[in-house]
């Protein structure tokens, strides 16, 4: 009932229907993964984003059940994905193969992160255009728990310790390795919390900009 009314205040009317639901999924690798910071490596972004668009992924059977239309998109995907029997076609815009390890360089270029902002506005031009009057947002890469966890850090201004946990299932060492990365790159780029999209070009993704 409370996100009823919620939903009557945004579109000020007391009566509405919303039949087009959409589930938009931003998928890229990260390049920090080289640090040993995941339990796999980024062959299974691809893998799982393959799965999406044949509707067999764990989001596409739950959409099934909300009536959700699901649409992955390629912002920068490092491996190739296998397209077979596509049930939601791969939207391509891919910036490039995965962002930079964050602890040697900046993840992404100032245009980069601007273009994969630009992208995610754009994807929710063409959902309204197309009648799509709900839409939700995640997203798909193996790393982004480092990447998300490294922003959090940035803006709440927190020790990564305490942003940070084991992702897919990392054990301890894992764990460690990967608070330590992030400390490293925060450390290297010393980005201005005041400055979102800073942070995002230093030590953000593709996916978490387009969101």
């Amino acid at each position: 009932e409370q996100q009823i009314t919620r939903i009557a205040g945004i579109k000020r009317i007391a009566c509405y229907e919303i039949k087009k639901k959409a589930l938009v999924v931003m998928c890229a690798d990260n390049g920090v993964v080289a640090e040993g910071v995941t339990q796999t490596g980024q062959e299974v972004t691809a893998a799982v984003v393959s799965n999406m668009t044949r509707g067999r992924s764990c989001s596409c059977l739950m959409a099934v059940k909300a009536e959700t239309d699901v649409f992955p998109i390629d912002m920068g995907i490092a491996c190739e994905v296998e397209h077979r029997g596509e049930l939601h076609p791969l939207t391509e815009r891919k910036i490039r193969r995965g962002t930079s390890n964050f602890t040697k360089a900046a993840a992404m270029t100032r245009q980069e992160v601007l273009t994969a902002i630009l992208t995610g506005i754009d994807a929710v031009r063409v959902l309204k255009e197309q009648g799509y009057r709900l839409s939700a947002v995640g997203e798909m890469g193996i790393g982004n728990t480092t990447t998300s966890s490294a922003v959090a850090s940035v803006l709440l201004q927190k020790d990564p310790e305490l942003v940070t946990g084991a992702g897919a299932g990392l054990d301890s060492a894992g764990l460690k390795r990967k608070t330590e990365a992030i400390r490293r790159g925060i450390g290297l780029h010393h980005p201005d919390p005041m400055d979102g999209m800073e942070v995002l070009q230093k030590v953000g993704g593709f996916d978490l900009a387009a969101m």
